[in-house]
This record gives C-alpha cells, structure tokens and sequence, in this order.
C-alpha cells in the first residue's frame, strides 16, 4: 500500500501514517500483525533525516524526490537503501527549516542543557532570543517529532536530546560557523593547560580534550579553545600561528552561548557537554567517534549534565 503525499512528511505524522496503516490493512489472522501482511510505503517530494528514520523504526518503506529511498519486503525478502538530499531543495520562505545561525544555537543549547517543562518567555529570558524566535525553532522541532508541546499556552513538556543533537549537527558546521587559528605551543599542550588554569580572560576548551574526561578513545592530540578574543588570547598564551603542524586550535565562536553553563575541572574551563558533541560531530579525523562515545556517557549520566530547572546558574 502506498500513501503518496504533495507536501514534505515531517517526523511527527509517522504516528498518524502507522495509525492509518494498521487501520486500513487489519491483520487476517488473530496473532499475525497488519504489517505482516501488506507492506506500506510513503512516497513525497522530500523526506528530512528525522521524519526518515521514525519511517524506519516504524517499519515504513519510503520515497522521496531527492532519491532517498528505503524499501523493505520480507517475501519476497528485498532490501533497497539509497541516499538523496539532506536539505529540502524546495525550501518554504515562511517556516523555520534550519538550525543553523547564532539565535538558533543559543536556543536549541537551553532546549539540551535544561529538562523541561518550560515556557517561552523563560526561554526568552535566559537566551536572549525574542519569543518570537523561540517559538520558530520550536516549531520546526515540533515538526520534527522532537520535543513535545502542550496546549493551551504551548508548554514544551518533553525534549529528545539525543535527537535534537544529532538534528543540530546537520546544520551546525565546525569549520565553518567558528573562526579557528591554528597555533603551535612548542613546549607541549601540558605547558598550554598551565598557562590556561592561570588565564584572566573568557575561554573555553572544547573538542577532544573536553570529550576524554568522561569518554577517553585515545589520547588527544589536538586542543581546541573558545576565546572571546582569539587574537588577544593567542598573544597572551604566548602560541604560534602555524599554517602546518598546529596542536592548538583557538577560535572565535558563533555565539557566546559557547562560554554559558560551562564546566570547571583541575582550574581549567571547559565547554558544556551539549556544546562539545555537535563541535566533535562536525569536527575532522576521530571527532564523529568520540562524539559518539560521548553521547553513549550522556544517556546513562543525564542527571548529571542536564539542570534541573530553569534557573540560571
């Protein structure tokens, strides 16, 4: 059975099309499931990676204009996966599609560091953002089967985090949404955390030196610090630019939401677990991988990286 749709399929219609499924082709025996019975299969102009991998859990075969495909039938046995466009090419100019941006990133870090239920107007305040900004990103989250919203007021009430990092990282880009010097410290990255725990400006260290405290994969070989003023800190930790050879990366960051709910550990200032994951998951060489190994820390340890409330700390 085919469901042909004229719009795109967001995450959060899969429900509705499982529901809509199992109600059109009820099963023929007592103990055989419906989709035991007729394979399903969405067909729509284009299918985002959320709203394709709830069609995939669900079971749902697919199709999308842009060549993403995943059909599945088990007799005959068949198996098709190919891989199409990531973005939808036929963007709509009124809705929010994209995370990517400084006002984005400052809301979606509120929506993973703190657990909700919470409001816009707190979100707003602790931000910085209008309400009618959060309310955009919401939506598209919304759209995406990631959060949860509650009526009247539009409550959010649940976030998937894990979810919501991975959506960040198809729009977020380390390379490119932070502006990296790479620098030399010739007497060795134990000399750079020295003089880092004696620093008096606003930094953070991210990237594998921050992921190795609570997931180690191997021993870091690159250190990647946020400055408020790469240039004035390059000076002052006394590093040499270096086209080639660079063991320090010190960057200007897309936002300052880089530098809030940091953490602190042996005097040195590190970037918050939710900021580290998208920077490793865009990042070059191991980085996807300790990422990864991070996420799997951040499931079993969500007490203690998630604040509790809506207060600023």
């Amino acid at each position: 059975m085919v469901e042909a749709k004229r719009r795109p399929v967001e995450a959060r219609q899969v429900s509705t099309l499982l529901d809509q499924w199992q109600r059109t082709c009820p099963p023929r025996g007592s103990d055989v499931p419906a989709s035991g019975n007729v394979g399903f299969m969405v067909v729509a102009p284009f299918l985002g990676p959320s709203a394709r991998e709830r069609l995939a859990e669900a079971g749902i075969s697919y199709a999308d204009a842009t060549g993403n495909i995943r059909f599945v039938t088990n007799r005959p046995a068949a198996f098709i996966e190919t891989q199409g466009a990531v973005r939808n090419p036929w963007r709509e100019t009124v809705r929010l599609r994209s995370l990517q941006g400084r006002r984005s990133g400052r809301v979606v870090r509120a929506f993973l560091d703190y657990r909700p239920p919470f409001g816009t107007r707190e979100l707003a305040t602790l931000t910085g953002n209008a309400p009618a900004s959060i309310s955009r990103v919401a939506d598209l989250l919304d759209r995406d089967g990631i959060l949860e919203r509650k009526a009247p007021r539009k409550a959010i009430v649940s976030v998937e985090w894990e979810r919501l990092l991975r959506r960040w990282a198809i729009d977020y880009e380390f390379s490119n949404a932070n502006r990296m010097i790479p620098c030399l410290e010739p007497r060795g990255l134990q000399r750079l955390f020295d003089k880092l725990r004696d620093a008096d400006f606003t930094y953070a260290v991210t990237g594998s030196f921050a992921a190795v405290r609570y997931a180690p994969i191997a021993e870091p070989r690159v250190a990647t610090v946020y400055a408020a003023n790469p240039e004035e800190a390059v000076r002052r930790l006394g590093l040499r630019p270096a086209d080639t050879g660079a063991n320090v990366l010190v960057g200007q960051p897309f936002d300052p939401v880089v530098f809030d709910r940091t953490e602190y550990a042996d005097g040195i200032t590190y970037a918050r677990v939710t900021q580290v994951v998208p920077d490793l998951m865009t990042g070059p060489g191991r980085g996807p991988a300790e990422a990864e190994s991070l996420v799997e820390w951040m499931r079993s340890k969500e007490e203690l990286w998630r604040l509790p409330s809506m207060q600023t700390t």
